[in-house]
C-alpha cells in the first residue's frame, strides 16, 4: 500500500493509511460538526487491485491488493460495509471481499471455475455469484452468506453445449425482496429463476440469443438479450418480458424487437444489443446495441415501461454504446461505451443530446458513478488506466486520477449498492 504525503510517514507507519483515513475524517467531521464523510469510490482493476478514491479530495487514499486478477467487477451491501469482487482470469476461483471502512482485504472464498459478476440481493443476506467457466460440465451459481462469509449453497446449472466459446454466463440480478435471483445460460440461451429460500430452481426459459442482462419491475422480467451467430441483416436485438406471478411458469408478455440504423445493418457485427435498465423511476426502458467486437454499435432506443411503447430510437455518436446510467436526480441518462473515448449524456426529458464528454485518451468507458449529491461523476476509462472526474452541472472533467501504471485493466467504480448497475438511486423498483 501506498503512503501519500511523507509529513505523516511516521505516523502511517504505526496506524496504517486505511486506518489514518478514518482518524483524519472522525475527527474532521467532530470538529466541524459535519455529516459523516462521503463513502469512497472502489476503482476495480483487473490486475489484481482496488483502488479506493476518497470523493471529497478527488485523491486515491488506498490501494486493496485482491490476491487474484481479473476483478474488474463487483458488489457492494445496502449497509455498504462489504465489496465483493470477482476474480474473472482464466485459473481463478475465488470472490475477493472487502472490508470498505477498514479499507482492507477480508477472505477469499473459493466458489468456482472464474466467478464473473458477484451481486447482493436486495434484502442484503446473499451475494449470488456467478461463473464464466464450467465446473464437471455444469455453471455454478454460489451463494455466499453475507453473515458468515462462507458459501451456503451452490446451485448447478445444467450445459448441454459444452463446445461453446466464451463466457457461459454473464450478469444476474435480484427481484425486488430478494426471494429470486436470474441468471443466464450462453452456452443454450437460457435463463433460469431460483429462489433463495431453498436455492431451488424454479423455472427454465429458453430464449433466441444469449440471456445477458435482467431488470425486475414488480411482477414482471425484462430480459435483454444479446445475439449470438449465426447473424442475418434482419437480426435484431431483442427484450423478452416476463409475467413472473408465478415464478415457476414466466409468462410471456410481450418482445421489443431493436431497429437499427442502415450502417449497422451493413456490418453484421455491429447487430448485438446488450444491456437494458430502467430509470430511477422505472418510467422508461432504455435499450443499448453495442455490437460485437470491434464494438460499433449506436442505436439506443427509450420504450415507455407501461404501454411498452418505443418513444425514441436514438443514432449515439459514440461507438459501442453498452449501458445507459441514471443520474440521481433522474434527469439524465449517461451513455458509456466500450469502442471510444467518449460519453454521451441525454436528456430524459426530451431525450435530445445535451453533452458529449471527450477523455482524449484511452477506450471503453464503461462505468460510472455519483457523488452523493450528484454534482461529480467518476467515469472508468479501461485501456487508459483511469477515472475520469466529470462535473454534472457543466460535464466539463475536472481531474484525471490513474488508478494503474499500465495494464489496460480499469474495470468497474463501485461506490453504492445497486440491482443493476446503471441504477443506484432507485435499486428496487416496485
Amino acid at each position: 500500500m501506498k503512503t501519500v504525503g511523507k509529513t505523516r510517514r511516521e505516523f502511517l507507519k504505526q496506524a496504517g493509511l486505511a486506518t489514518f483515513f478514518l482518524l483524519f475524517y472522525k475527527s474532521t467531521a467532530s470538529a466541524a460538526k459535519a455529516t459523516p464523510m462521503e463513502k469512497p469510490v472502489f476503482a476495480l482493476r483487473g490486475d489484481g487491485a482496488v483502488v479506493v478514491i476518497d470523493p471529497q479530495s478527488d485523491q486515491i487514499i488506498a490501494k486493496i491488493a485482491t490476491e487474484g486478477k481479473g476483478g474488474t467487477l463487483g458488489s457492494i451491501t445496502p449497509k455498504g460495509d462489504l465489496l465483493f469482487v470477482a476474480n474473472n482470469a482464466p485459473g481463478m476461483r475465488t470472490v475477493s471481499v472487502i472490508d470498505t471502512k477498514k479499507l482492507g482485504l477480508v477472505k477469499n472464498i473459493e466458489t468456482g471455475n472464474r466467478p464473473k459478476h458477484p451481486v447482493v440481493s436486495t434484502k442484503g443476506d446473499y451475494v449470488a455469484v456467478n461463473h464464466s467457466g464450467v465446473d464437471e460440465g455444469k455453471i455454478r451459481v454460489a451463494f455466499i452468506d453475507i453473515k458468515t462469509l462462507e458459501v451456503a449453497k451452490t446451485v448447478e446449472l445444467p450445459v448441454k453445449n459444452l463446445e461453446h466459446k466464451g463466457d457461459f454466463s454473464m450478469h444476474g440480478s435480484w427481484c425486488s425482496k430478494g426471494a429470486l435471483y436470474a441468471i443466464g445460460n450462453y452456452a443454450d440461451n437460457e435463463f433460469y429463476l431460483i429462489s433463495s429460500k431453498n436455492f431451488e430452481i424454479l423455472s427454465t426459459v429458453k430464449v433466441d440469443g444469449n440471456p445477458h442482462y435482467f431488470d425486475f419491475k414488480g411482477n414482471t422480467l425484462w430480459v435483454t438479450v444479446e445475439l449470438n451467430e449465426p447473424k442475418t441483416q434482419n437480426s435484431k436485438p431483442l427484450v423478452y418480458i416476463y409475467n413472473i406471478s408465478n415464478p415457476s411458469k414466466p409468462t410471456l408478455e410481450s418482445t421489443l424487437a431493436v431497429d437499427l440504423t442502415s450502417d449497422e445493418i451493413a456490418e453484421l457485427a455491429r447487430i448485438e444489443g446488450h444491456h437494458g435498465n430502467f430509470t430511477n423511476d422505472g418510467k422508461y426502458f432504455i435499450i443499448c446495441n453495442r455490437g460485437a467486437s470491434p464494438f460499433e454499435g449506436i442505436t439506443m432506443q427509450i420504450y415507455e415501461a407501461k404501454t411498452r411503447k418505443l418513444l425514441k430510437s436514438y443514432p449515439a455518436s459514440i461507438k459501442g454504446i453498452g449501458h445507459a446510467y441514471i443520474t440521481p436526480d433522474n434527469k439524465f441518462a449517461v451513455i458509456t461505451q466500450y469502442g471510444d473515448n467518449k460519453l454521451e449524456v441525454i436528456n430524459l426529458k426530451n431525450f435530445e443530446k445535451v453533452a458529449l464528454i471527450d477523455t482524449g485518451i484511452g477506450k471503453h468507458m464503461g462505468h460510472v458513478v455519483f457523488s452523493a449529491d450528484g454534482k461529480k461523476m467518476y467515469a472508468s476509462n479501461r485501456v487508459g488506466d483511469s477515472v475520469f472526474v466529470i462535473d454534472t452541472t457543466t460535464w466539463e472533467i475536472k481531474k484525471r486520477i490513474l488508478t494503474g501504471e499500465a495494464g489496460q485493466a480499469q474495470g468497474q467504480v463501485v461506490k453504492d449498492f445497486y440491482a443493476v448497475f446503471e441504477r443506484v438511486s432507485s435499486p428496487v423498483l416496485s
